[in-house]
């Protein structure tokens, strides 16, 4: 994880104390890492490459078998271990084991083991980028969730100043000092403060809801989910990089979906390796071993008689020559354990295959091999352009952020101004509250688009600190 944590304990804040049901930043990225689906299936795809690599060694080694059967024949045949004809039910078994091992073959199963390696680093590298996306995504979620908290205090401290001059307004009212038409307006400005907060408390808890989608929260963590705001003097540690070469440098050089797509290439080069492997002849060897046992393997038992058999005639006398011979009546089947002892056999074969022609097949291969490499190229450079491109858009948007913050705070200051001397007037009674409440509505709202801007900065800051792969931290 060398870059995918670079924004995760952004925002974390240092403070020694705080409830048990806030979520910093960092809480908020592990549940989403544990809980979301790209996430599992990206490790899923990275346990099929495992599957694979382990295929690949699989195949450089000799494959070992063993083979066991057991049958009755019926009828004439030639019996396999006493090579005589059976006419009777013969029951027979065989048993052996045979290994066999590829030699050579153009180098195939070298190159497979590679590019499975190869397979899978560029599948953990796409969990990384897979990854990242889930930090930009539950980072830009939790900034929304702070802008909206904002929000509501704002609302609240506004709702809060309207209410103090309702007040003063009623006593001024009830002492005859005002007409009752001022407390009719103010009254009614207070009603719309009120609806404003309750819009932005709706707002918050929608933005709280998009957040625990995002880290797919059960029913009991959603009831108390709060998340840790940082300080104020936090969030003024934000500056902006001079230019934007460090982090596009960066980004190009260390971000995982450059990775992928760089060993996207190795592994088509190495495709086109297996596939011109195909060209080369291919030596292999086996060795098998067996042995069996047949019902038809009878020997003698018992006491042989002598009988005489003709052997021939003597040439001299033309006399009859006979021989005696033994001749047993009774037999036995071969017990089974010496059978399998006799009966064995065993052989080694080298077998050399030379490819002439094959339907093209060899060839295709080849020439899809040549194209994969081609299309991982090209993808490699479309990955290097597309990541350039975005770090530059988002340093470009940084700038101008940068630039709408520094015009809304100066705005924002000015409004506080011309606020603070039209609450004095029209507490002086020079102005009416029509007056005061335009000046009123002028700084809220300078003060809601300072802080949209303010928090807008904040976020496409860290976005160029991602890029840069700073290790960020506000403790």
């Amino acid at each position: 994880m060398r870059h995918v944590l670079f924004l995760v304990i952004f925002l974390a804040t240092g403070a020694s104390s705080y409830s048990q049901q806030e979520w910093t930043l960092q809480k908020c990225i592990s549940k989403a890492f544990e809980n979301n689906i790209q996430i599992k299936q990206s490790e899923l795809s990275l346990g099929l490459a495992h599957a694979d690599k382990k295929q690949a060694l699989g195949a450089a080694l000799p494959s070992i078998n063993a083979s066991a059967s057991h049958g009755y024949n019926f009828g004439q045949a030639i019996d396999p271990f006493t090579n005589t004809f059976a006419t009777s039910q013969i029951r027979s078994n065989s048993f052996g084991a045979n290994t066999s091992v590829t030699l050579f073959n153009g180098l195939q199963t070298y190159h497979s083991m590679k590019q499975s390696d190869v397979n899978v680093a560029a599948r953990k590298a796409d969990i990384e980028a897979m990854q990242n996306d889930v930090v930009l995504n539950v980072s830009s979620g939790y900034l929304a969730v702070l802008f909206n908290q904002e929000f509501v205090n704002i609302a609240k401290s506004t709702l809060s100043a309207t209410q103090q001059q309702v007040d003063r307004v009623q006593k001024l009212v009830d002492a005859g000092q005002l007409p009752a038409g001022d407390l009719s307006d103010i009254q009614a400005q207070l009603a719309a403060d009120q609806a404003t907060l309750i819009g932005a408390q709706n707002n918050l808890d929608l933005g709280y809801l998009s957040l625990g989608q995002l880290l797919l929260l059960t029913e009991e963590e959603t009831r108390s989910f709060q998340i840790q705001s940082p300080s104020p003097a936090q969030l003024e540690e934000t500056t902006l990089s001079p230019n934007a070469e460090g982090a596009v440098s960066h980004a190009i050089g260390n971000f995982p979906q450059m990775e992928s797509a760089r060993l996207g290439v190795e592994s088509a080069q190495l495709g086109l390796s297996i596939a011109k492997g195909g060209l080369s002849p291919r030596l292999s060897a086996s060795y098998s071993y067996g042995t069996g046992y047949s019902g038809a393997n009878m020997i003698p038992v018992g006491t042989p008689q002598e009988i005489l058999i003709p052997v021939g005639f003597d040439p001299d006398t033309d006399e009859l020559i006979t021989a005696t011979q033994d001749v047993y009546t009774d037999f036995q089947t071969k017990p089974f354990g010496d059978q399998l002892e006799g009966n064995t056999n065993s052989s080694l074969f080298f077998s050399l295959n030379i490819p002439i022609f094959n339907g093209w097949f060899t060839s295709t291969n080849i020439q899809r091999a040549e194209i994969n490499l081609k299309n991982a190229a090209y993808n490699q450079e479309s990955a290097e352009l597309l990541l350039e491109q975005d770090v530059r858009r988002a340093y470009a948007d940084a700038v101008a952020s940068q630039k709408n913050f520094a015009a809304a705070e100066i705005a924002y200051n000015a409004s506080v101004t011309a606020h603070d001397y039209a609450k004095v007037r029209f507490e002086e009674g020079v102005i009416n509250f029509v007056d005061y409440n335009s000046a009123k509505v002028r700084m809220d709202n300078s003060q809601a688009e300072m802080l949209r801007n303010k928090y807008d900065f904040l976020f496409k800051v860290k976005i160029i600190e991602f890029y840069q792969g700073k290790v960020l931290t506000l403790r």
